[in-house]
């Protein structure tokens, strides 16, 4: 492996290579796009969260001045379209809603005012049915099923014989978990919840299309995974691919939360009938509502423990809603994260389970660290639990049972190089872990970890005749950095500055294979094709100067946008030799990587102070060690970890979408579902462990997934240690502490 300091541009802090164009206005986010001509769109959502179409009559939105055309389900009766496998939400529902913002009816009209009051005048009526709310009441086999029709859905092959609302049921185990049980001291029971959590991007969704005289759809969304919708668009529009073109644009966050194409059939079926450009840009209420948030867990842990720490038996079931449609969900492979349910930690007895449901609940999707957040959170917190039982202190627990190099996890992956215990000591050492507590005051811990996801990616290194370099890649930039590493690796191997390379994302009629970015595989992919094409790029280089100068193509080397003989010191700009052969030098290369071999463990410690009379907790710092592989730019790299940290904090102490009885969202604005501001942050304390070992020619391993995954557990531990409650359900609220502590004075228990 290559020094890091022979390295001249990877592994520095590099300025961000869309920074300019962001600060200063110049970047087009999905929801700036503007065409001429172009109508807005606004969608009927329903009221209900399951119920049944009686009758639309929109005559008198119809009518409205300034509307141009309103469809309902009937429009488009028969069209099911979302990303996952099955094909199972309507464009527009026809006969039943199954949740409340469920699309019923959509509008076109000359601006959004209009289209809004339409919106007003169109009359529905309803015939209300009962919904199913959770996940473990859908898959009660008495449970009103919501999908009679499941198997007659395109992408679903195997049907079960008898209806039912479960999508999944995954399964990991091994040893004999009543024997564990059998040989425990003590067995320690809990249940743990999470609610919907929005990923809560700033930019909406927004979306907008313009079909050509030709047929051609141009489509600009806001969207992280735009290429990965292109089959499904190719499908629905029934147009063919050489005739769907995502347009780029800049996107304003996403976690996860925009790996769809929403809206773009509706919005192709407005402009195909209509002949005009159509935009639809969700206000928050929407996004609140009918967007695709984190699902909702609900997890059983069962533990057995000998009094000397070691852990005999670990058996946990998970149960998630879906929600209404499995549009947005990683369907049929299910939230295999929560599965971090056991942690890091040994045990030869293991069973776990995994429920995923249809419920009449807004359909839910990925967010950062898919299905993480809630396994770890019943994991790490069962854990303090269990050593609280036997009288050990939960961080020599943790150094008891955590896993080491060449062992298996919990839920049996294995990876190379294991770093756990390291995190660990350094976590333990950096929060002075073990000095007294003050009065009220606490330290909990969490450990947990993300490996990096695989699949396909192209690069492509471009010099024309001014000596120009262009660096193509096969995505969007998600704003994580991707465009800077690409100019940062092509840079590296040419000899010029990042400045001077220019970092854009494919168009999408030439991508290639692409899985975007997501699973933490951005800098990994990003770094090992754009190394391959610029390096390809640089030995082109040499060998052509070699031929027109006559040069030893072996003493040559590149710097500063020339060719340089290393002998004579003569040089040949890299736009000169683009020249003289006519052509643009054009170098791309296509990979495709496995999983990765390496995972990247971190240990989080919180430190909190609780009033014992309100229930208030303040968390005064956080400490975070993550190990990694190499860091390609301090920057991004620090930027991430601190972002996943206050994401993180933001789900454990107040981000939640709240739901009543019926199905409704009752905080569907930022006035009501709050996110941590500056004020609210507790000190932050950053520490990476870097080493040699990583995926790629730069020895790389994420850091953007699993940063945020054990804040919640370590903020919970510290609750319990400061003032002797448990918390179980996120978020974690003044309130839910003061019960808690009202019921520990009681004598109830410690819930």
């Amino acid at each position: 492996m290559t020094e890091l300091a022979s390295w001249n541009i990877v592994g520095h802090a590099t300025p961000r290579a869309e920074g300019p164009d962001k600060v200063t206005g110049m970047g087009k986010y999905g929801m700036d796009r503007l065409l001429p001509g172009m109508l807005w769109c606004k969608i009927l959502r329903s009221p209900f969260a399951h119920a049944r179409i009686v009758s639309i009559d929109t005559a008198e939105a119809a009518g409205l001045p300034g509307v141009h055309l309103i469809l309902t389900g009937k429009d488009l009766e028969g069209v099911r379209t979302n990303r996952s496998a099955y094909k199972d939400e309507p464009a527009l529902c026809w006969d039943t809603v199954l949740y409340v913002g469920d699309k019923v009816a959509a509008v076109v009209a000359d601006d959004e005012d209009i289209a809004q009051r339409a919106l007003d005048l169109i009359q529905v009526e309803y015939e209300e049915l009962t919904p199913v709310l959770t996940a473990r009441e859908a898959a009660q086999p008495d449970a009103p099923i919501l999908h009679p029709d499941f198997a007659g859905y395109a992408g679903v092959r195997e049907a079960p014989e008898t209806p039912t609302n479960v999508l999944v049921a995954l399964n990991r185990g091994r040893g004999d978990v009543e024997a564990g049980f059998a040989a425990a001291d003590v067995i320690v029971e809990e249940t743990y919840t999470t609610p919907h959590q929005h990923q809560a991007y700033l930019e909406p969704h927004a979306v907008l299309v313009d079909v050509e005289e030709d047929g051609t759809a141009q489509i600009w969304m806001s969207c992280q995974l735009p290429a990965a919708n292109i089959g499904e668009l190719i499908r629905v529009l029934e147009l063919p691919q050489e005739k769907v073109i995502i347009n780029s644009s800049y996107i304003g966050g996403s976690f996860g939360g925009k790996t769809d194409a929403t809206g773009v059939y509706i919005m192709y079926q407005f402009a195909r009938r209509t002949g005009r450009p159509i935009k639809l840009v969700f206000d928050y209420s929407e996004e609140l509502m009918a967007s695709n948030p984190r699902h909702p867990s609900e997890i059983r842990v069962k533990a057995g423990v000998r009094r000397d720490g070691t852990i005999t038996a670990w058996q946990a079931d998970a149960y998630l809603a879906v929600g209404a449609y499995s549009s947005y969900a990683p369907i049929p492979n299910g939230l295999r994260g929560v599965f971090e349910m056991g942690g890091a930690y040994r045990c030869e007895n293991v069973a776990m389970t995994i429920t995923h449901t249809y419920a009449n609940l807004v359909p839910c999707g990925f967010a950062r660290a898919p299905g993480m957040p809630q396994g770890l959170w019943a994991g790490e917190s069962h854990i303090d639990l269990c050593a609280r039982a036997i009288g050990m202190d939960p961080a020599e627990f943790r150094a008891r049972n955590i896993t080491r190099d060449g062992e298996p996890l919990m839920n049996g992956d294995t990876y190379q190089a294991l770093r756990a215990e390291a995190t660990l000591e350094e976590a333990l050492r950096a929060a002075n872990y073990s000095a007294p507590r003050p009065a009220n005051g606490g330290r909990g811990i969490g450990t947990g970890h993300h490996s990096q996801g695989g699949g396909a990616a192209a690069a492509q290194v471009t010099i024309d005749a001014n000596g120009g370099i262009t660096a193509h890649f096969s995505t969007f930039d998600t704003g994580g950095g991707t465009y800077t590493i690409i100019a940062q690796v092509v840079a590296e191997q040419l000899g010029v500055s990042p400045q001077e390379v220019q970092a854009l994302s494919f168009p999408s009629n030439r991508i290639g294979p692409l899985q975007g970015i997501g699973g933490s595989r951005g800098a990994r992919v990003t770094s090992t094709v754009g190394h391959m094409a610029a390096a390809e790029t640089a030995a082109k280089l040499k060998r052509l100067a070699a031929e027109f100068q006559g040069w030893d193509e072996e003493r040559l080397s590149l710097r500063g946008g020339d060719v340089v003989n290393d002998g004579t010191g003569e040089s040949i700009p890299f736009g000169q030799i683009a020249a003289r052969t006519g052509e643009p030098l054009v170098t791309r290369v296509d990979i495709q990587e496995g999983a990765s071999p390496y995972t990247a463990y971190g240990t989080q410690i919180a430190e909190v102070e609780v009033d014992p009379e309100t229930g208030e907790v303040r968390v005064l710092r956080i400490t975070a060690v993550h190990e990694t592989g190499r860091v390609l730019n301090p920057v991004a790299f620090y930027g991430q970890l601190e972002g996943g940290v206050v994401y993180g904090f933001g789900e454990t102490v107040m981000t939640e979408t709240v739901y009543d009885e019926s199905g409704r969202v009752t905080n569907p604005s930022f006035a009501d579902m709050k996110l941590p501001t500056m004020r609210d942050l507790p000190e932050l304390n950053e520490i990476v462990l870097e080493s040699d070992v990583g995926d790629g020619p730069y020895a790389v391993r994420g850091i953007g997934e699993h940063t945020n995954i054990m804040t919640a557990p370590a903020i919970a531990n510290a609750i319990e240690d400061a003032v002797g409650v448990r918390i179980t359900s996120l978020p974690i609220t003044a309130e839910k502490v003061y019960l808690a502590l009202q019921e520990k004075r009681n004598g109830d228990g410690i819930r």
